[in-house]
């Protein structure tokens, strides 16, 4: 009998990670992610991997094991645990209560039994022991996971790097690593995010140290923006501003919700009364406010979007505001995030992104080379397998790996929906490939994606709508998203006319009048709106 290792998601791509182990009757999923839209996706709210294969074994299912608290890790349990029967969900305290709060948010809290781990504890689910070890990540209580299996033993890094004196984190337990590997690793699972990356990632007290100058420093009122979930930051951002003696302002219903988890569950370390509500930051002066805002990306309708556009009802931008991206761009998001720049440069606000003072205010939770070669070398696997990447960032590990002397044939770079088959002596990826189809959140509907709906949705924003009317030989027309001249109409109309009098009553009319009046269009405009015709 051989384990086979079946990635449903994260495989391809940086987001909605979720990968199957499998042996015999028994299952573990580890993780279970949602990954984000880009800019050619409209209407899309979060994309969802593909467990097809798990809900049709759910029995089979004997727990699914987090590796850190990220939406592209636990994002998509609220929307599919119900689906697989609800098997027992094992994460660490801190992963645990963001996980609990969107469960509470779906009607599920009640439903899903806690099973909390921690470092070097192991526990059992079938034939699988899994053992968490301490990663460095951008989130508290991030674990890799040690899989003792029939075969051999399987290390999982989660999202990882390396920094040897992080702050409020312990670092990577790298002698638990060597202990283990004595022992033989069988295949090593490896976060890819920055495989393309040389050298080493910047350290968290490299950052620390610049965000704490810039909250002395700066002339005026501070706003930074990150990501809700990067709680190592707030907590340095925090940590300054109690230096400095500021007030700290929370913006975004996301951010306040995850500070206040992880105030709860103690980690983060704040002084009583740093917060104050954002409705009463022009009762401080600039100098006794820092305002800490979620929207980073640029997503639309987000807080700092809003105090971009001028749009949010309590802060609004001064003359001499330092706006602060302690974030670095997620991939088809740079337009967005360019625009909220502008947007506040605009209105009088400095802004500082990427480097500052001969260093950066971001650093990546990913490893980078050095850190990368640096695992493989503690892991000493037999076989690897370059996880959490898209293709081009896999293939950069994979060639790391064999420069350390993983031998070719044993890597392995895997597309979401296949099986990798593997036992002591050998590896092997099977034929058939189980469903990976794009399912997306649209509102409250989770479906298989429409790629109809979002070709027209593309086209749409790209060159309009026109709406044509015909009734009894008289012409309607109306235009959205596209200006069209007076005479232009006209023609328009009497080309409708004539193509009704034509094809009415032949059989595929109706597409044929569309096309046609499509062409014609695109000949008159030089743009090609969706045109949606009613004959009566």
């Amino acid at each position: 009998m051989k384990l086979r290792i079946i990635p449903l998601g994260g495989f391809e791509e940086v987001g909605k990670n979720c990968t199957v182990l499998e042996y015999g009757g028994d299952i573990v999923v580890i993780d279970l992610g949602i990954d984000f839209p880009g800019p050619d996706l409209p209407g899309i709210d979060y994309i969802l991997p593909d467990i097809t294969y798990l809900e049709q074994n759910k029995e089979r299912i004997k727990g699914l094991v987090i590796t850190h608290g990220h939406l592209d890790h636990i994002g998509a349990i609220s929307y599919y645990l119900h689906k697989i029967d609800n098997p027992p969900v094992f994460a660490t305290p801190l992963t645990w209560g963001l996980i609990s709060d969107r469960l509470a948010e779906a009607g599920l809290g009640r439903k899903v039994k806690q099973n909390l781990i921690k470092p070097n504890q192991s526990f059992s689910l079938g034939v699988f022991k899994i053992t968490p070890f301490r990663v460095v990540h951008n989130i508290p209580d991030s674990m890799g996971l040690i899989i003792e299996t029939p075969v051999g033993i399987v290390v999982h890094t989660g999202d990882f790097k390396i920094d040897d004196n992080p702050d409020d984190q312990k670092p990577l337990d790298k002698e638990k690593l060597k202990e283990w590997s004595k022992k033989g690793i069988l295949a090593l699972l490896s976060d890819s995010t920055n495989a393309t990356l040389p050298g080493h990632s910047v350290p968290e007290k490299q950052v620390g140290n610049i965000i704490g100058q810039i909250i002395k420093d700066a002339p005026g009122r501070i706003i930074f923006t990150t990501f809700s979930s990067l709680i190592s930051r707030i907590q340095q951002i925090i940590r300054a501003c109690e230096k400095q003696g500021k007030k700290i302002a929370l913006v975004g219903m996301s951010m306040q919700k995850t500070v206040r988890i992880a105030q709860n569950l103690g980690y983060l370390n704040v002084s009583p009364g740093i917060f104050v509500d954002h409705k009463e930051v022009n009762k401080y002066s600039d100098k006794e406010i820092v305002i800490l805002s979620a929207g980073a990306q640029g997503v639309e309708g987000s807080s700092m979007v809003r105090i971009s556009e001028n749009k949010h009802w309590s802060i609004k931008i001064k003359k001499g505001d330092t706006v602060v991206f302690s974030s670095s761009a997620i991939p088809g998001n740079e337009l967005a995030i360019t625009r909220m720049m502008d947007g506040l440069v605009n209105q009088g606000a400095k802004i500082i992104y990427r480097s500052v003072l001969g260093s950066g205010v971001h650093s990546s939770g990913h490893a980078f080379q050095d850190e990368l070669k640096e695992m493989i070398k503690l892991v000493r696997p037999k076989f690897f397998i370059p996880i959490e990447g898209q293709h081009y960032m896999q293939a950069a590990h994979i060639e790391l790996a064999q420069g350390l002397g993983v031998k070719k044939e044993n890597c392995f770079m895997l597309y979401n929906g296949q099986t990798l088959e593997i036992d002591r002596y050998q590896a092997r990826v099977l034929k058939k490939k189980f469903p990976s189809l794009f399912i997306a959140v649209e509102g409250n509907q989770i479906r298989v994606l429409d790629k109809d709906a979002v070709r027209s949705r593309n086209k749409i924003a790209e060159s309009g709508v026109c709406f044509i009317s015909v009734v009894q030989k008289k012409v309607q027309l109306v235009f959205q998203g596209l200006s069209v001249d007076n005479h232009v109409m006209e023609e328009i109309k009497k080309k409708a006319r004539k193509l009704v009098e034509k094809y009415g009553k032949k059989k595929n009319a109706k597409t044929k009048i569309q096309t046609s009046l499509s062409d014609f269009i695109l000949n008159r405009t030089g743009k090609k709106p969706l045109v949606v015709l009613i004959i009566n």
